[in-house]
């Protein structure tokens, strides 16, 4: 899928208007041209990617509950998409009126709330990189809401049967069942062959080349359901039996209404086997944990936190090369939990209308893997993968490097404080050196940091001879364009030039 233009309007918020023209012929391609948001904190990057969860997560709504009142809106607003030709539609567009239902058209085709499946993403999948609620209480608002309906189908007999949406959050604990996934699966291939058994292994490639990970040792998982409080419903009840299957040693203990599980798994060419044999895919294998794991949205009360489902990471044991030892998982850094989390979702995640909402999502890479950050994807990726769509949010020169500027979109307030502006990049990116694009994009005066830049200003003004400035430049300063072109200009006799 490729999104083609949002006009959005909230009359309660000044701050929250939108008007971006994303076409750019990227819907007749299949090359990874990822939509990439750069500008300074608080210009609105983070927002639009909210506004864009929003809208189709009111398309979900909408779908899900076909029996009910239409739900309404709380902002005007137009959206317009192309899907791909091998779809049955193609041009989506959305329109929503302050206290009205959605209204969908496809293909110029008024679409019922029934039909709405049909011009949906496959996957929609958020990451923010810190405690971005706006973005992640989205996801978990409709999670929960998805709950409180499987609850009620349990309570009528029908056992919660029916598949929750494919409307994934990211954060540190999902990380866990992604690395168990890349771990247990590689070597195999996907549902619909994506990812490719190429890619499932490429990715540990990866893996051991950027991190140093080398294998997955063994692991346990712990269902708890608080003494009876949670109900499982029958999808749940049959993967844990999967998993007791797969699992070295498994216990029950019951107490009462409620089950206290414990499976614990050593990792082995049986024990992988026996795995695929149970799940057949490394997507079911995460989908249905994944459900797992977010009943602990619903888990907790005010006064009482309480985990229905644990990967407890003091027995999450991996192996890491150079040099070659046994750790747990929590001892990995916030770039290596980041790293597996990101390029493991794009591998398995991705299908060929996918919509990717990235906040940040390279903000603990180190410059060396920034640099790398999207020519990693478009190695792991296949060519349907790629006809994704992927929005990053990022301060980081190093991705916009790497896009064309026809794909990248400078944030900024505009003029009048009223809403959100995105400016048209005279210069081509793709290929800028990153001193080019921190200027450009961050209206940084200089590339040394301020303290230091003031530190320059002050031996230039000091009354002492040429000579002796000459010789503090050199001496106290590290090696810049500014600390160069201040000592050329004094060895000229431009001091007097030399104002700012």
């Amino acid at each position: 899928m490729k999104l083609i233009r949002l006009q959005y309007r909230d009359p309660s918020n000044s701050l929250q208007a939108y008007d971006f023209n994303f076409d750019n012929s990227r819907h007749e391609s299949n090359a990874l041209e990822p939509l990439c948001f750069v500008g300074l904190n608080g210009s609105g990057k983070s927002k639009l990617l909210e506004i864009l969860a929003k809208i189709f997560f009111e398309l979900d709504k909408l779908w899900r509950n076909t029996n009910r009142t239409k739900p309404t809106v709380s902002a005007d607003f137009r959206f317009e998409y192309h899907l791909l030709p091998s779809r049955k539609n193609k041009e989506v567009v959305i329109e929503g009126s302050i206290g009205k239902p959605l209204s969908v058209l496809a293909d110029g085709k008024q679409l019922e709330p029934e039909e709405l499946v049909s011009i949906m993403p496959s996957n929609i999948v958020g990451y923010s990189s810190g405690h971005n609620e706006t973005i992640s209480g989205l996801f978990h608002e409709l999670r929960e809401q998805e709950f409180q309906r499987v609850r009620k189908e349990i309570h009528e007999g029908s056992q919660g049967s029916r598949e929750l949406s494919r409307t994934l959050f990211l954060d540190r604990d999902s990380t866990k069942l992604l690395l168990l996934t890349a771990f247990i699966f590689d070597g195999t291939s996907g549902r619909d062959h994506f990812p490719s058994v190429k890619s499932s292994n490429k990715l540990l490639a990866k893996f051991e080349e950027f991190i140093h990970l080398k294998k997955l040792l063994s692991f346990q998982i712990i269902v708890d359901t608080d003494l009876g409080r949670i109900v499982l419903s029958q999808r749940m009840e049959r993967a844990l039996e999967k998993l007791k299957r797969c699992a070295l040693m498994s216990t029950n203990e019951d107490q009462g209404k409620g089950r206290t599980l414990k499976f614990d798994f050593f990792l082995c060419d049986q024990s992988k086997k026996a795995f695929v044999q149970e799940f057949e895919t490394g997507q079911n294998f995460f989908e249905l944990l994944y459900e797992l794991y977010t009943l602990n949205l619903i888990s907790s009360t005010k006064s009482r936190t309480h985990q229905v489902f644990q990967i407890p990471e003091n027995e999450l044991k991996v192996l890491v090369s150079s040099p070659s030892a046994e750790t747990q998982y929590l001892n990995l850094s916030d770039g290596e939990h980041q790293f597996i989390q990101i390029f493991t979702a794009l591998v398995y995640l991705a299908k060929e209308d996918t919509l990717f909402l990235l906040d940040e999502p390279d903000s603990h890479f180190n410059p060396a893997w920034r640099a790398k950050f999207i020519l990693t994807i478009d190695d792991l990726l296949a060519e349907k993968q790629k006809s994704s769509e992927f929005l990053i949010s990022t301060h980081s020169p190093y991705l916009v490097s790497a896009c064309r500027k026809r794909n990248v979109f400078k944030f900024s307030r505009n003029e009048i404080g009223k809403g959100v502006d995105y400016q048209p990049l005279i210069d081509e990116t793709f290929g800028a050196s990153f001193d080019v694009l921190l200027k450009a994009l961050f209206d940084m005066k200089g590339l040394v940091a301020e303290i230091a830049r003031k530190a320059l200003q002050d031996v230039i003004e000091k009354k002492i001879p040429t000579e002796k400035k000459i010789e503090i430049l050199k001496n106290d300063f590290g090696d810049s364009f500014e600390k160069r072109l201040l000592i050329n200009m004094l060895e000229k006799g431009l001091f007097d030039a030399v104002q700012d």
